[in-house]
């Protein structure tokens, strides 16, 4: 079952990215959005790529953009228009906030 999982939270601020990460599958997306997108800087967006299938990771660009972070090559920004539409191509949505 794939499961797209949205991150709204910093793992500088609590531990929401680190339990997501420990769950992830190879079939899974992440999706980094809100303060979250301060994960672009965290260690572990490196465990998540390990696990994760290539461009399986996105953040919403106008939040990064918002908290002045710049995307790296290997991230996907999307819009939150594509984050509604990411909804329905997976089995189940899980938030962590």
């Amino acid at each position: 079952m794939s499961i797209l999982h949205l991150v709204r939270s910093s793992q500088f601020q609590s531990t929401d990215f680190l339990q997501c990460v420990e769950v992830l599958t190879p079939g899974d997306q992440l999706v980094l959005l809100d303060d979250a997108c301060y994960n672009l800087h965290h260690p572990l967006l490196i465990q998540a790529q390990e696990k994760l299938l290539p461009h399986k990771i996105a953040v919403v660009a106008s939040h990064a953009q918002a908290r002045a972070i710049p995307l790296p090559e290997t991230i996907t920004g999307i819009s939150m228009t594509e984050l509604v539409h990411l909804t329905f191509d997976y089995n189940s949505v899980v938030t962590w906030q």
